[in-house]
């Protein structure tokens, strides 16, 4: 049984789903139960990825997707907010302010990275060394890509180290798909040029 926010939650309640299960705009709700009945199905990510990608792209047609407060950046980083959890998947939405960014980092598990609205500027690294020296990384930026509302990143666990920064003078907001809910998960963070790395994790939500 998964978790859904208090303010979806709410949400959903006053929105009841039409006969055939469809509302006239797809909703996160909506694309939970469809991301649920893939899950119980697949176990490979790479099957996952590319059943859901499709998904998700539905669900950024969809602007009001998400309530205004789950829009808002947060105080002194960027906002993040769990919109819904379960074992198998969790979705979450991260807003980025002008200039905020993350560098090279891995996510230990599958995810999609869809635009909701404005862009962001993404990187890709694929790693070099063969890992028997600890806290050495050497990578390779491999793509580096302007994503709009509407663009989708896919993640693998042996594709997955990118970075992201929000080059505009707007607020860029993401809807996030991971196989494990990062928060708490231990995680590596890159220098590039220093060829060295360092374990961290995401914080808590902002709204639970």
């Amino acid at each position: 049984m998964g978790k859904w926010s208090r303010r979806l939650r709410y949400l959903c309640k006053r929105v009841p789903l039409r006969e055939g299960g469809m509302s006239g705009l797809y909703r996160v709700q909506d694309f939970v139960e469809d991301m649920k009945r893939v899950t119980e199905k697949e176990n490979d990510p790479a099957a996952i990825i590319q059943r859901c990608r499709p998904l998700l792209g539905r669900l950024l047609l969809n602007p009001d997707c998400i309530p205004p407060e789950f829009k808002k950046r947060g105080a002194k980083a960027q906002g993040r907010y769990m919109l819904y959890r379960a074992a198998k998947f969790n979705v979450n939405a991260v807003v980025w302010g002008p200039g905020d960014g993350l560098g090279a980092h891995n996510h230990e598990t599958w995810g999609l990275v869809g635009v909701l609205e404005n862009e962001l500027q993404e990187t890709r690294f694929r790693r070099l060394d063969d890992r028997s020296v600890s806290g050495l990384a050497r990578l390779e930026a491999t793509k580096k890509t302007t994503n709009r509302a509407g663009d989708i990143s896919c993640l693998l666990p042996a594709d997955d180290i990118h970075a992201v920064l929000n080059t505009t003078d707007r607020n860029t907001v993401d809807i996030h798909v991971y196989g494990r809910d990062l928060a708490g998960l231990e995680r590596l963070r890159f220098d590039v040029e220093k060829k060295t790395f360092v374990t961290f994790a995401s914080p808590k939500y902002d709204n639970c």
